[in-house]
């Protein structure tokens, strides 16, 4: 079974126990002074520091994990249970969405460039994105249900993961894929010109504020 490991200066670690000196401080210099919309006990929804769009949202575990399937591991019914409600809240907001992760290892000698699970949430139709990605040589696996993700975890084997409020679908990782592969997926079908997808090329400002704006009030857990 893999198993939980501690964080190593992941920037999410310092920015969720609400340190001072983080990336998103020093990009945004307190305005907004948080990217955080809202947190469970064990996880935080956040807006993307450099979103692709408005509506480009993370949900992260507060503890540091390199995949959601770990987390599901340990949290799999307040995993099920946020994204029940994110699922409701996003619909009507921004649409239809598509809920995008890189699940890592410690055995992926750094080709995942993921430090900290998290799960990307952009307004985007599953099927695009899975044709997308079978177009690359990717073979996709259906699962039953998010919970499935605990397999992988338990294994500690990498992964890419694509769903929305039904479908599950699990992608091998065979082979290195390019940097910061399902951004650039989400940046093709948005029409966004390659490379300007990187966050380290363009930071949208204004995308992560409206972003803001338009979740505000929304909650991750029953009890918020």
């Amino acid at each position: 079974m893999s198993k939980k490991v501690h964080c190593v200066g992941a920037d999410f670690c310092q920015e969720l126990s609400g340190a001072a000196d983080t990336d998103f401080s020093r990009t945004y210099q307190g305005s907004p002074g948080s990217r955080i919309i809202c947190r469970s006990e064990n996880l935080a929804l956040l807006a993307d520091m450099s979103p692709l769009t408005t509506g480009h949202l993370l949900l992260v575990s507060n503890e540091h994990y390199l995949s959601f399937g770990e987390v599901v591991r340990d949290h799999t019914t307040e995993v099920e249970d946020a994204l029940k409600l994110i699922y409701g809240q996003y619909s009507m907001t921004f649409g239809e969405l598509v809920v995008m992760e890189h699940g890592s290892s410690q055995e992926m000698d750094g080709s995942a460039c993921i430090t900290h699970a998290h799960m990307h949430f952009l307004p985007l139709r599953l099927d695009a994105v899975h044709r997308a990605m079978t177009e690359d040589g990717l073979t996709a696996l259906e699962l039953t249900g998010i919970k499935d993700l605990k397999r992988l975890g338990e294994r500690g084997l990498p992964y890419f993961y694509c769903g929305d409020s039904t479908r599950h679908r699990v992608y091998g990782v065979a082979r290195k894929m390019r940097r910061q592969y399902l951004r650039s997926i989400a940046g093709k079908l948005l029409g966004i010109a390659d490379p300007e997808w990187d966050y380290a090329v363009v930071l949208r400002k204004e995308l992560l504020r409206a972003t803001l704006a338009r979740t505000a009030g929304w909650h991750i857990s029953h009890h918020s």
